[in-house]
């Protein structure tokens, strides 16, 4: 995919946020991160795009299409972009309120499978995904754990997972009130040194991209089996 490709998929999520925006400013719209999407500002544009992009190109990178679980899809911009490539998508989130508003919006591809629900409550076969994103999420759960060990034996083996979050650091805090109140951050539970150390309790961790802000704010992080 081409820049120009991934800016004008850019361009129709925002667009279609904006909409959204008008009609609705629940609780859940700013959990689907839509606010964030959406920011006049350029610099926060840029800080909350750098983290789809940096993680897309996992699974822009290879050459066949992989078994991919979209863990956390909340708006599906990632869902959408992966599936460009003829990846076989699935996507769940344990609340689709604002997704089904975006649906309604833009026609995603067919090769993506959406699943409302917690994950750990579904009988998922073992060994059935190439790539695992959990991108801005796990700093919502408690029980890190329980979900990494699912994780560990819904990836295939020399599977990947992709994880992002943020620092929670005094830094990213302030920015986050600067940004707006929609953007304090007040019901994360967790930060990404923590999920990190989680997931060295069971996996092998590599760090990817730290991204600055222009001070350290969020962190994308690979983990295997």
């Amino acid at each position: 995919m081409t820049m120009n490709t991934f800016n004008n998929i850019k361009s129709l999520f925002q667009s279609v946020f904006s909409d959204i925006l008008k009609e609705d400013d629940s609780y859940e719209i700013g959990e689907a991160a839509l606010p964030a999407y959406t920011h006049k500002n350029p610099l926060i544009d840029w800080l909350f795009w750098k983290r789809i992009k940096v993680a897309y190109r996992f699974g822009k990178a290879t050459n066949t299409p992989k078994a991919i679980l979209d863990f956390g899809c909340g708006s599906g911009v990632l869902s959408y972009l992966l599936a460009q490539q003829d990846h076989m998508i699935t996507s769940c989130d344990v609340e689709f309120r604002p997704l089904n508003q975006i649906k309604n919006k833009i026609d995603f591809p067919a090769n993506i499978v959406f699943i409302e629900g917690d994950i750990l409550d579904m009988n998922m076969p073992d060994e059935s995904y190439d790539i695992i994103y959990a991108l801005d999420v796990l700093e919502h759960i408690e029980d890190l754990d329980a979900y990494i060990v699912l994780f560990s034996k819904l990836l295939k083996p020399d599977g990947l997972i992709i994880v992002s979050g943020p620092t929670e650091n005094i830094f990213y805090k302030i920015g986050r009130k600067i940004a707006g109140n929609r953007f304090t951050g007040d019901y994360h539970v967790t930060n990404i040194s923590k999920i990190k150390a989680a997931f060295q309790r069971h996996m092998e961790v590599k760090s990817v991209k730290k991204i600055q802000f222009p001070i350290y704010l969020f962190e994308i992080f690979t983990a295997n089996n």
